[in-house]
């Protein structure tokens, strides 16, 4: 059986998140809790690039054939050359880290390398509230800058604490500047 990738793209994947959230109809906060459960606790490095997952997936693979890496066993390998990883650039020059996956069918995990290009390194909290807020924003309008308005779909939706500031610039602030221009493609 061929090598096949696994990437989580609502951790890894800022333009298929945003795409999937356009994409739930008012009200299905259901699909939008399981997509942010699938963030979990840590700190991640988010792809703002413009390649979508499939081709991600093709270069990876085509980069993995460049290398005759073709089965389970010669992955494991060549992760174990390496301590365990190996770091691949696609072609919008972006780094990717290639680890061993858990899934039987998917043994190549994979994820943005930390700072790599056209990245951002986010806490999962952000990022889940990040997302929320935007959605909130399609759904019921309101300026997802407000203080208040950011506490109360952090407590209520993702039953986060409140935040006692929200810089322009860094975490949430910041983040969400990265991610409105983004989200307006799917509008």
């Amino acid at each position: 059986m061929a090598l096949q990738t696994s990437l989580n793209c609502w951790k890894h994947h800022a333009r298929w998140a945003l795409q999937t959230l356009a994409g739930l109809h008012h009200g299905a906060q259901t699909g939008l809790f399981a997509g942010l459960q699938k963030i979990g606790n840590s700190q991640m490095d988010l792809y703002l690039g413009t390649l979508t997952p499939a081709q991600i997936n093709s270069q990876v693979l085509a980069q993995l054939d460049q290398h005759r890496i073709e089965t389970d066993a010669e992955y494991a390998a060549w992760l174990a050359s390496n301590d365990h990883y190996q770091l691949l650039t696609l072609s919008d020059s972006s780094n990717w880290v290639l680890r061993w996956g858990d899934a039987a069918e998917q043994r190549v995990h994979l994820h943005p390398a930390r700072y790599s290009p056209l990245s951002v390194r986010v806490r999962a909290p952000v990022l889940r509230s990040a997302y929320a807020l935007l959605l909130w924003q399609r759904w019921y309008g309101g300026d997802i800058h407000n203080l208040e308005l950011v506490n109360q779909v952090r407590t209520t939706w993702l039953q986060l604490s409140p935040i006692a500031k929200l810089p322009a610039a860094d975490g949430l602030g910041g983040l969400l500047a990265l991610l409105q221009p983004l989200n307006a493609l799917y509008l």
